[in-house]
């Protein structure tokens, strides 16, 4: 599909993905005042796809797929009544390969937002929600809004963001995510915070290369930010040092933040591709309290399987 346009973020068409779990269900009740804010139309989605308990299971795969989306059906009567205030669409289809039927629904709806439930494996670091929606964040040229397991609807119930935190670690299509930030923000007249997070540094490195790099950093950060007028945002720049996931929840906190963007650029493994390193993003996406926004720079698409 064709590169989304990251200069203009405002939402038109959402693609609610669901599988009817609790975290699916935390997920729609943010689509649906998301929507209303924006005046946008909210797409429904469940994708049957055939997994191992369906060859498994007695009878023939055919069958259990019908079983599954008789099932799907039910329960998106319940999807409808709680979109009942929005413009709305529900699809559920068929597909063996669930990547493929969302990329066509991008298109087919010109979809500028993808909003999905995600949970936390709190055993795992390095597991995020499962590999549906890794397979979203890793291919989507589409914004994609992940809601965890600590969310919950307080203040932003009426679908705004007044306080971004946009975390970044200067990597590669840093600065349109930053761009992309900048620009929510001031369509929104939303406070902008922006933090980069040095780690420690380890036993026996001297004390002033730490502060060097804390310069460093604090430079880059003033760097995304061009000139701005006076009526328009100016956002803070902040430099932390720890762990990277701790420090970036921590900083959402103290600053009241309702929503995280983040950057992730191409590679074949999702965490790979990341801004924050694998433990990082899944401290984030996982544990945060807040909505996080991930956009993925369309540079080297191809190499994306």
């Amino acid at each position: 599909m064709d590169a989304y346009n990251y200069e203009q973020p405002h939402f038109c068409n959402i693609l609610y993905l669901t599988d009817f779990s609790p975290c699916s269900d935390s997920a729609l009740t943010w689509a649906a005042s998301v929507a209303r804010a924006n005046a946008a139309k909210v797409y429904a989605l469940h994708v049957v796809v055939p997994d191992t308990l369906v060859f498994l299971a007695p009878g023939s795969p055919g069958v259990v797929m019908d079983m599954h989306e008789e099932w799907a059906r039910g329960q998106m009567e319940r999807i409808e009544s709680q979109l009942a205030e929005v413009e709305h669409e529900t699809l559920i289809e068929r597909g063996s390969d669930l990547w493929k039927v969302i990329e066509s629904k991008l298109q087919q709806f010109k979809i500028d937002l993808v909003l999905l439930g995600t949970h936390g494996r709190t055993g795992l670091r390095k597991v995020l929600m499962g590999s549906a929606a890794e397979r979203v964040l890793r291919h989507s040229l589409v914004p994609v809004m992940t809601v965890g397991p600590a969310v919950h609807l307080g203040r932003t119930h009426d679908g705004k963001f007044h306080k971004l935190l946009l975390a970044t670690d200067f990597a590669e299509g840093a600065a349109e995510t930053a761009n992309y930030a900048i620009s929510f923000a001031e369509r929104n007249r939303s406070d902008l915070t922006l933090v980069h997070v040095c780690k420690t540094n380890k036993r026996g490195s001297h004390g002033k290369t730490k502060e060097l790099s804390i310069a460093e950093a604090l430079y880059q950060l003033q760097e995304m930010v061009p000139g701005r007028d006076a009526n328009q945002i100016r956002p803070e720049a902040l430099v932390e040092c720890g762990d990277p996931g701790d420090r970036i929840l921590d900083v959402a906190k103290r600053c009241g933040a309702d929503l995280i963007v983040m950057g992730i650029h191409n590679s074949h493994r999702l965490f790979a591709a990341t801004h924050m390193e694998t433990s990082t993003a899944h401290e984030v996406l996982a544990h945060s309290m807040c909505p996080v926004l991930t956009l993925r720079s369309p540079i080297q698409q191809s190499q994306v399987a």
